[in-house]
């Protein structure tokens, strides 16, 4: 029976250590979290700017709902689609300098739209084995022929583009969101092929007024990182977004985002452009911590190790949830640590003592 097969199942990820269980937030308060009324350091947000808790997003959120009520009551394609919705859409555009731009309820239904209406089963994809788990989960449904590179291997994905294939193209994410790394993008793109990339980490910490890490004519993205909002959005040609619109079915078939949600969304946009000040900290921040990217990971290994060290530096007051499969490789649990422009001096070299002393 279905019940003895659930039963059963969780049983399996009790002994495995792979049962989740997520800590409830009470309240946020800048880099601290209220969990079970105590006040931890939070090292694990994507608000990498902290303009998710700028109250300037507010005001634009509540016009909208008294111009257009909270719930949108429908999918873009019938009466989903308000003037707020077009206007971020066309901000989404004009920030990644492409013709034009769709928005999704998140990026991980942006990667599913995408992929699965430009690929088919004539198209060969050279994927990063790293790649996000919306990028895999996008090229399995897209029913393409996938063939995945070893990490950041330039040669070996230019080896596989020597498959034939009516179309083909190679498919990354910029920066590796379970290991903190950037892809060779420069190098990816002088293999002569397409390349399509997934930048959600890179939105509002890299290139010119945090535009991100390249300009490709065929991207994702999302504002729920750096921009401190909601949504996930495709950027490119005028031409890819009709297609979009008409294909992807993870636009067509879900109801759209609430348009006080867009208008948070536009508001964030246009702090982004604006945050020099807080990019520079949070470029402070990562380099105190001598990482590349705000994700610094410290490899573990087994589930019950990195369980364990979450566990002690929740008790020390810092909140560092542990990562496990299937989240990552098994036998590569770790703790993700995130700074934020939020985080000072003194809490990342509290953090720094607290990890030697575990």
């Amino acid at each position: 029976m279905l019940s003895e097969f659930i039963r059963s199942e969780l049983e399996e990820l009790r002994r495995a250590s792979l049962l989740r269980e997520p800590r409830v937030i009470e309240r946020v308060r800048g880099p601290y979290v209220t969990i079970d009324g105590r006040e931890l350091l939070c090292f694990c947000s994507n608000d990498y700017l902290g303009i998710g808790q700028d109250r300037e997003l507010a005001a634009p959120a509540e016009q909208a709902i008294r111009d257009f009520g909270w719930g949108s009551g429908s999918s873009r394609a019938l009466s989903g689609t308000s003037s707020v919705h077009d206007a971020l859409e066309k901000a989404i555009a004009a920030f990644k300098r492409t013709p034009a731009a769709l928005l999704f309820p998140s990026g991980y239904m942006a990667n599913v739209g995408l992929i699965t209406s430009i690929a088919d089963r004539d198209t060969l994809i050279v994927s990063d084995e790293l790649n996000h788990a919306s990028l895999i989960d996008a090229c399995r449904l897209s029913r393409a022929r996938v063939e995945v590179y070893p990490h950041g291997g330039v040669a070996a994905a230019a080896r596989l583009l020597q498959i034939e294939a009516k179309r083909k193209f190679v498919l990354t994410d910029t920066v590796f969101s379970m290991d903190g790394d950037l892809a060779p993008l420069e190098a990816l793109r002088g293999l002569g092929a397409d390349v399509v990339v997934d930048d959600v980490h890179g939105l509002g910490v890299f290139g010119p007024d945090g535009r991100g890490c390249v300009d490709v004519p065929i991207q994702t993205g999302n504002l729920a990182k750096a921009a401190g909002s909601v949504g996930g959005f495709v950027a490119g040609s005028e031409d890819l977004i009709a297609l979009l619109k008409s294909r992807a079915r993870s636009f067509l078939f879900t109801t759209s985002p609430p348009a006080a949600v867009c208008a948070a969304g536009l508001a964030a946009l246009r702090r982004l452009a604006t945050a020099g000040k807080e990019r520079a900290k949070l470029w402070e921040n990562i380099r105190l911590l001598g990482a590349k990217s705000p994700i610094h990971t410290i490899l573990l290994g087994s589930n019950e190790r990195a369980l364990e060290a979450s566990r002690a530096l929740f008790e020390l007051g810092f909140f560092v949830p542990a990562i496990r499969p299937p989240t990552v490789a098994p036998g590569t649990a770790r703790l993700r640590i995130t700074v934020t422009a939020m985080h000072e001096r003194e809490h990342l070299e509290a953090l720094l003592q607290a990890l030697r002393k575990i």
